[in-house]
């Protein structure tokens, strides 16, 4: 999907971290991006659920964890406020000016990332959770993390072909990316970082 596709959102001042399988690292590695940019640039921080009407049968298998459950509308956007170990909390723990949980029906992500960014200022990096982000948006990287655990999230197949870069599951890989290929590509969106 190249940037001249008008129905992609542009999204030039997002990383988008996807996954091919869960507990992968994205928030890891979202953590040392905040970590090594929160004192130049303000950061914002997306995580995003896509919602599928399953009823009971949580997606996941099991139970599930309710996050799916209760929402009231095609999307709800909710702002973090607490503490504690819940991944958003831990973005915000960690220096994201604002950390957002989005809740969204695949037919509606468009929407409801578009109304998340009207609440981010122009000049932050965002950083978003996703991999069902970049079938409606073109994010100025889009990083997908290659678990170690057998299989390929349908998810992550989905949009496979559109990553930037893909990087292996290892917190050294995450902090070479950080400091080296990450640094230039933002240094080259954003004036702040040539000052």
């Amino acid at each position: 999907m190249s940037t001249e596709n008008k129905t992609l959102l542009q999204a030039r001042h997002m990383v988008l971290i996807g996954a091919t399988g869960r507990n992968s690292g994205k928030t890891t590695l979202a953590l040392q991006i905040i970590h090594a940019f929160k004192d130049t640039l303000p950061v914002v921080a997306f995580k995003l659920i896509t919602i599928r009407n399953y009823g009971d049968i949580c997606p996941r298998g099991g139970q599930g964890c309710g996050i799916c459950q209760g929402l009231k509308g095609s999307f709800d956007i909710t702002l973090e406020t607490g503490t504690g170990t819940k991944d958003t909390m831990l973005l915000k723990k960690a220096g994201a000016n604002q950390v957002y949980l989005i809740r969204a029906y695949k037919e509606n992500l468009r929407e409801a990332l578009e109304e998340t960014l009207k609440l981010v200022p122009k000049d932050a990096l965002i950083l978003c959770e996703s991999n069902s982000v970049r079938l409606v948006a073109e994010p100025a990287l889009f990083v997908m993390i290659q678990s170690t655990s057998s299989g390929i999230k349908p998810t992550a197949e989905a949009v496979m072909e559109y990553a930037d870069v893909i990087l292996p599951q290892d917190e050294v890989c995450f902090e070479n990316f950080v400091q080296g290929e990450l640094y230039q590509k933002l240094k080259s969106n954003f004036s702040e970082m040539n000052q």
